[in-house]
């Protein structure tokens, strides 16, 4: 088939004989999408519908829905884009990957275009994950913007890893968990010690809070609090099929950023952070801000805590001496210790890899989940 058969302007006309040429060829990985808008533009579909899902969209699945343009896929077959013609006139283009779908459908009407969505919705979606996995949508900053994948990660529910910490912080977690939405401040601050089991709790957090809220792991937080303004519309606009729920941004280990002297040391992170969370940007998008940190709170700025602004401010600590030798003598294990001991000492004392350095990457404690689900 020919694929510039609807693309074509007949006004055009080739360039002269030795006009100079475009320094670089057209980038594969955006054909798809040019080759959708540049029909979109020529068949003049004034309305496009988009939704997302969990999904995917092989070539044989995508054959049965209409006829298939360009398709480019990795080696792998991990993520595919395509751009097809669909039975009645409508286009679509697809970009799926890592068990998601995101689907852009265009038409003459609203309604045409809204079909067509819903129909690849209908033909392409899957199952929810198992109540032991949570999906989780990793956001980094793209050519343009945001660029996101969807990953799916196991997570432990809070009842089962509540013994890993003090009474205190316990409670503080229970309440947390406890809410259905936020009825005052969206930015929550978890601060402590490396090893007293942060990214443990964000993991049962998020699955607590899926029924009603989406999680978006910030890769890059300097980039989306400092860098273009594009990555933060993007992050903050994108609803998929998420435009009733709330979203849960997370910044790991983000603590410079919010530090007393971030103003100097990022420029407008902070104010744009503050933004987010009682602002003119954060206006209309329901979305919440979690910010883990090992920094002590008085390196923290004040405005970060302000009540009304800070909705959870939780600080993790050590186990106490008989919280740390209750939880050894749960576990069957003949070990004491004498004073406040952190999980991730527990861990290494009994034999067992600790916490943190089990989840955590190098750089991002949460993220590690992508090389363990790998696995």
């Amino acid at each position: 088939m020919d694929t510039t058969m609807n693309i074509t302007n007949p006004d055009l006309r080739p360039a002269p004989s030795g006009a100079r040429q475009a320094p670089h060829a057209i980038r594969p990985d955006v054909l798809p999408r040019g080759l959708f808008v540049a029909e979109l533009l020529a068949r003049r579909l004034p309305h496009i519908a988009r939704d997302a899902f969990r999904g995917d969209c092989g070539p044989v699945r995508l054959s049965r829905l209409g006829t298939p343009v360009l398709v480019r896929s990795d080696p792998e077959g991990d993520e595919v884009e395509a751009f097809l013609r669909v039975p009645g006139g409508e286009i679509a283009l697809l970009d799926a990957g890592h068990g998601h779908v995101r689907v852009e459908a265009a038409g003459e009407s609203m309604r045409a275009a809204t079909r067509v969505a819903a129909a690849l919705r209908a033909a392409l979606a899957s199952e929810k994950p198992a109540v032991e996995r949570v999906s989780i949508a990793f956001w980094m900053r793209g050519e343009w913007g945001g660029d996101v994948r969807h990953r799916e990660i196991d997570a432990e529910s809070f009842e089962e890893i509540a013994g890993n910490y003090s009474a205190a912080v316990r409670e503080a977690l229970e309440r947390l968990i406890a809410r259905q939405a936020p009825d005052r401040g969206r930015l929550i601050l978890w601060r402590g010690d490396p090893g007293t089991g942060k990214s443990h709790a964000l993991r049962a957090l998020v699955r607590a809070w899926t029924p009603w809220c989406s999680a978006h792991f910030i890769i890059d937080p300097e980039e989306l609090l400092g860098g273009s303004g594009a990555y933060m519309l993007d992050v903050l606009t994108w609803d998929g099929a998420d435009e009733d729920r709330w979203r849960l941004l997370i910044l790991e280990d983000a603590g410079e950023l919010i530090a007393a002297d971030a103003r100097a040391m990022t420029g407008r992170a902070l104010s744009r952070l503050l933004n987010v969370t009682d602002g003119l940007l954060g206006q209309g998008t329901r979305t919440m801000l979690l910010i883990t940190t090992n920094e002590p709170v008085g390196r923290l700025h004040p405005a970060t805590r302000r009540p009304g602004r800070c909705l959870a401010d939780v600080e993790f600590t050590p186990l106490a001496r008989d919280e740390a030798n209750a939880w050894l003598s749960a576990r069957g294990h003949e070990r004491r210790v004498e004073g406040p001991t952190s999980l991730a000492e527990l861990f290494c004392g009994a034999g067992e890899r600790p916490v943190e350095a089990r989840w955590a990457a190098p750089a991002f404690g949460f993220a590690r989940a992508l090389a363990e689900d790998g696995r």
